[in-house]
């Protein structure tokens, strides 16, 4: 099956593969068939040993993705279910990208709308370009971001989620910095060099560290600093006992660059 018929365009980039959704004259709008496309390839990403983190973006500079397609004509509507599935794509989307053990990084080239600040709570961290916007527009069409806010509510205070969710009126790329959704923003023009920045600073890091710390911290989001304190303790237990530990140790006593053996 050929990029265009995916609707997704895959480039690995040293170790790291972007994922782009590539509908640009549909502003970049996800389709039942697209989140499944997205799904298979995070699930490539997570067992293949040279990907070390990916980047989720969209085609062109006006969207990031404006979520659902609803035009009439999408052959796959997004808010359909296929009689065998139990759950929705979209769920199924959204589960994947939380499971998933390698840092995610969005690059948000234009607007993020509805599914595609779904897409954008998912992520480990965020880049965005100066023109981007950004909403939850679902009321003006008699519905409600349920799926959307159920990450979100992770990441945004919950007055501003409510204003958001409520109004469905845009905010702007410095708003969105302000209130945590952003690391980052940056002229379009600079959007790669920054992505490619800040994917570098993760990539030349302990494979095993990132991918053990992404995991430690996902679960010690909403425990009780007892029992975060007490994970925690298991998980740096276990990563003293790895190969990447004691090749950092050496590599910094021997004032070198590590050659990670989880790499080899």
């Amino acid at each position: 099956m050929s990029e265009l018929d995916t609707g997704l365009i895959l480039e690995q980039r040293d170790a790291v593969l972007w994922m782009t959704v590539n509908r640009p004259e549909r502003r970049n709008a996800y389709t039942g068939a697209l989140f499944r496309h997205m799904i298979a390839a995070l699930s490539e990403a997570e067992n293949e040993p040279t990907v070390l983190a990916v980047v989720l973006t969209g085609a062109g500079d006006r969207a990031f993705s404006t979520g659902a397609d609803l035009k009439s004509d999408t052959d796959y509507s997004p808010l359909k279910m296929a009689d065998a599935e139990l759950v929705h794509p979209a769920v199924a989307y959204f589960r994947a990208a939380d499971a998933f053990s390698k840092p995610l990084i969005a690059r948000v080239n234009g607007d993020a709308m509805a599914g595609g600040m779904g897409t954008l709570a998912m992520c480990d961290l965020a880049i965005a370009a100066d023109h981007a916007r950004f909403a939850l527009p679902e009321v003006r069409i008699g519905l409600f971001p349920t799926l959307i806010v159920a990450s979100l509510r992770r990441l945004v205070p919950r007055r501003v989620i409510m204003e958001m969710a409520l109004s469905g009126e845009f905010f702007d790329a410095a708003f969105a910095k302000e209130i945590g959704l952003v690391n980052y923003v940056v002229p379009s023009d600079e959007l790669d060099a920054k992505v490619d920045w800040l994917a570098g600073r993760i990539t030349d890091k302990s494979p095993t560290a990132v991918r053990r710390g992404k995991h430690t911290l996902r679960h010690m989001w909403d425990m009780t600093l007892d029992g975060a304190l007490a994970y925690g303790q298991n998980e740096i237990t276990h990563l003293f006992t790895t190969a990447d530990h004691k090749e950092g140790v050496a590599a910094f006593n021997e004032k070198r660059k590590p050659n990670w053996p989880s790499l080899t």
